[in-house]
């Protein structure tokens, strides 16, 4: 595979917004490749190959045969996500799919068994992770800066468009819900990278915007771990400006992080006062996405990606199993909303999920 060590080839499923993101990042990262771009709408797959040098795969089996493509990259509406990571296992090509891995647990959790099975890896895409604010505050949390962690409140969303609001993110059958299924993936993620693994939920959903039944345009979750950590996440499409703040309360500390514009401010277990502003980075970002036509959190992602491939190591991007997992917490949080009771979620995949990287871990060596 890796063909005259040009690194890792890449085929992008999926040519809308995301998709050509996800693209222009494979051309950007280091130790990637990108070979095709396959869209059911073909002019659409076309526009996104022909501006990246790229080929066009009109027929999905057929491309996942090519000897070429190691990797791929799905960036399609979640409904179809785990049809087209199956097929891409399936066919021995290791997998970063679009949040949410899935809108369905028993799907996630098959996705991520079989990777396991066939030795291949699979990421779910989780780029808020390489936000700067965000991968220094965990930093902070992994050294202890802070104490342990017994709070995070996150909020995240935006203001919905016109034209969003006509696309495929208000049809449930291609969605799966509403903004938690969409935006609160993100927060969910980070909640167990900050307080840990949770064990029930309680959830609350309001559609301001009178959406489609099952489409709600906010709502709110409230977790708590095994012991005494809690954490609430807010999610919306109504929110007048930002799109995502977390706070993280530790023993001897805390943590505030914005990430429009990027920001990281707190006090730490010895007192010292905690401001970042990232003023310097934030100018370097906006160079960067002139230059490559994405931001560079998906470029980290990526080049976090192929580096486990090639090392036989876990990588600080999200694995299948942390997708799966998001799934699992999503699901649980529409259960709560529809039943108002609160939902225990099932914590074998904690120790499922490190036998089985530990397996692959050795495998890969």
């Amino acid at each position: 595979m890796e063909a005259d060590g040009l690194g890792l080839g890449f085929l992008v499923i999926g040519a809308g917004f995301l998709g050509s993101l996800r693209a222009s990042a494979i051309k950007a990262a280091r130790g990637c490749r990108l070979v095709a771009v396959h869209d059911t709408d073909r002019l659409a797959a076309k526009r996104v190959a022909d501006q990246l040098g790229a080929q066009v795969a009109g027929d999905l089996e057929s491309a996942l045969a090519r000897t070429e493509i190691d990797a791929v990259v799905i960036a399609t509406p979640h409904a179809d996500h785990f049809e087209q990571a199956r097929l891409a296992l399936e066919a021995g090509k290791h997998v970063l799919c679009e949040k949410p891995l899935t809108i369905d647990p028993e799907d996630a959790r098959h996705l991520a068994h079989r990777a396991d099975e066939l030795r291949l890896r699979l990421a779910t895409g989780f780029n808020h992770r390489f936000y700067p604010p965000i991968r220094d505050a965990l930093g902070l949390v992994r050294d202890w800066s802070i104490g342990r962690v017994e709070e995070v409140h996150a909020v995240i969303g935006h203001m919905a468009s016109a034209e969003f609001l006509q696309s495929w993110h208000v049809d449930v059958s291609r969605s799966g819900g509403g903004t938690f299924m969409d935006n609160g993936a993100h927060a969910c993620d980070l909640v167990r990278c900050f307080l840990g693994e949770v064990a029930a939920v309680r959830g609350k959903a309001t559609n301001t915007l009178d959406l489609p039944i099952g489409c709600e345009s906010e709502a709110t979750a409230w977790f708590r771990d095994h012991d005494r950590g809690v954490a609430t996440v807010r999610s919306s499409w109504t929110l007048p400006k930002g799109y995502l703040t977390i706070d993280v309360r530790g023993t001897e500390g805390r943590l505030h992080i914005e990430t429009a514009p990027w920001k990281l401010t707190g006090v730490l277990e010895t007192g010292r006062r905690l401001s970042r502003r990232y003023l310097g980075a934030r100018v370097g970002e906006r160079r960067f996405r002139g230059l490559f036509g994405c931001e560079r959190s998906l470029v980290r992602e990526l080049e976090d990606f192929v580096s486990p491939i090639r090392a036989g190591q876990e990588g600080a991007s999200a694995s299948g199993w942390d997708g799966c997992r998001v799934t699992e917490m999503i699901d649980a949080v529409y259960r709560s909303i529809e039943s108002g009771e609160e939902v225990l979620l099932e914590d074998s995949l904690v120790q499922i999920r490190g036998e089985a990287a530990r397996g692959l871990a050795r495998e890969l060596r």
